[in-house]
C-alpha cells in the first residue's frame, strides 16, 4: 500500500535533522535497510541536502568589548548521501549507508569576535545486517566507520587536525505489520572515538605551525525511533524521535579547550504522507527540539533548540522514485560567551533556517 511513499517521506525527515542540536547533520536513520526492493530484491538511493542558515546576534554585552555585533556566524552548507539494500532471501538483508553525520560551518567575520571560526566535517561508512525473526519482529546490527577533520580558531590558536577512520556499532530491533504499514524500528548508535592529529598556529600569522600530540574526539551516542503506520487509505503517518548524548562533547588540543557541550539533545518530528495518484504522492512535516544549555560555553552552536516545518512530494517512474522537499526551521535563541572578549556574552536571536532535499531511489 505505501511502497513508494516510506524513501520521500524519509527525505523531510533528514532535511530536518541537519538543523538539529549540537553538530548534528545527517540524523544517522537506517530507514533505507526497510524498503522494498525490486525483481533482484535490491534498492539504491542518492541523496543531496542543502541548507541556508542565519543567525542574528544584536549586540555584545558586559565583559571587554561591549555593544559590538559579531555580524551573522552561520554559514551555508551542502550534504550528500549514499545507500545501497539488498536482500539475500526472506530472512536476511543488508544495507550499506555513506552520510556526514556531523559537522559545523561557523565564521565570526565581524565585530568583537572577527576570525573566530570552525569548519568541521565528517564522513561515515555503515554497514548493516537484518534479520526477519517472523513477518512482526526484527532485529538489526551493523559497524560504522567515521573520520572527522577541519580547523577551528580562537583567540587561543588555529587548530587543524584530521583523523583516519575509527570504528563503532549499532545494534536495533523492529516490529511491523505490513498489511497496516505499521513499523516500529528503535536503534542505539555507540560512541565512535577519532584519534586526530594536527597542527596549532598563531591566528594572527597562520603560516607559523607546530605539531602538538595527537588528541581524540568522541562523537556522541545516540538513540534513534523511527515509526510509521497507515492511517487510511494511501494515508501515512511517520516520524521520529532522536536522543544525543552531547554532554561531555569536547574538542581539546594541546590543553586548549576549543569547544565543549554541556547538555544532550532530544528531537522529534511526526508528518502524514498522502498518496494522490499511483504516482504522485505529497508529505508534510512539523519537527521540535527542546532548547539546550543556555548561556552556550562554544561559539561552535550561536543556536539552541528549534521548530520546524516541511512539505515535499514524490514521483515514481516505473522503479525509479523521485522526491523533493522543503523545510523551515526556526533556530531558538542562544546567548554564547566568548572567550578571549572579557567576558561578553552575545544573543542571538530571531534565527532561521531553510534547508532544501533531493532524493532519487531506485528498485531493481
Amino acid at each position: 500500500m505505501m511502497k513508494y511513499m516510506t524513501a520521500g517521506a524519509a527525505l523531510l525527515l533528514t532535511t530536518t535533522a541537519a538543523t538539529a542540536g549540537g553538530i548534528d547533520r545527517s540524523g544517522q536513520f537506517i530507514g533505507v535497510l526497510f524498503e522494498e526492493g525490486g525483481a533482484t530484491g535490491s534498492y539504491a538511493q542518492l541523496s543531496f541536502g542543502t541548507v541556508s542558515p542565519d543567525a542574528n546576534s544584536g549586540v555584545s554585552t558586559g565583559g571587554g568589548a561591549p555593544g559590538l555585533p559579531t555580524g551573522d556566524p552561520l554559514q551555508d552548507y551542502n550534504s550528500i548521501g549514499l545507500a545501497f539494500k539488498t536482500e539475500f532471501n526472506d530472512q536476511w538483508s543488508a544495507a550499506l549507508i555513506f552520510d556526514e553525520p556531523f559537522g559545523t560551518d561557523v565564521e565570526y567575520t565581524s565585530g568583537a569576535f572577527t576570525g573566530g571560526q570552525a569548519y568541521i566535517d565528517s564522513t561515515a561508512i555503515t554497514a548493516v545486517l537484518r534479520y526477519r525473526i517472523d513477518d512482526n519482529y526484527s532485529v538489526h546490527g551493523g559497524v560504522r566507520a567515521q573520520e572527522i577533520g577541519g580547523r577551528v580558531e580562537t583567540g587561543d590558536g588555529l587548530l587543524r587536525g584530521e583523523s583516519d577512520y575509527d570504528y563503532g556499532f549499532l545494534l536495533g530491533a523492529a516490529y511491523e505489520r505490513p498489511e497496516i504499514a505499521l513499523r516500529v524500528a528503535l536503534t542505539y548508535n555507540s560512541e565512535i572515538d577519532n584519534d586526530l592529529s594536527g597542527t596549532l598556529g598563531d591566528p594572527a600569522t597562520p603560516t607559523v605551525r607546530a605539531n602538538i600530540p595527537d588528541f581524540t574526539v568522541t562523537s556522541p551516542e545516540s538513540l534513534n525511533l523511527e515509526f510509521q503506520t497507515g492511517i487510511a487509505e494511501d494515508t501515512l503517518l511517520f516520524g521520529t524521535i532522536r536522543h544525543v548524548r552531547w554532554d561531555g562533547y569536547n574538542l581539546t588540543a594541546a590543553g586548549i579547550p576549543f569547544a565543549n557541550f554541556t547538555g544532550n539533545t532530544t528531537s522529534y518530528t511526526v508528518g502524514i504522507g498522502r498518496r494522490l495518484t499511483d504516482d504522485l504522492s505529497v508529505f508534510a512535516t512539523i519537527g521540535f527540539e527542546d532548547d539546550g544549555v543556555t548561556p552556550s560555553t562554544t561559539a561552535l552552536a550561536p543556536t539552541t533548540g528549534y521548530t520546524s516545518i516541511g512539505i515535499g512530494a514524490s514521483y515514481t517512474i516505473d522503479q525509479l522514485e523521485i522526491s523533493g522537499g522543503v523545510t523551515y526551521v526556526d533556530l531558538g535563541e542562544q546567548l554564547v560567551e566568548i572567550l578571549g572578549t572579557g567576558g561578553s556574552t552575545f544573543d542571538f536571536d530571531d534565527n532561521e533556517a531553510i534547508g532544501v532535499g533531493l532524493r532519487v531511489g531506485y528498485n531493481f
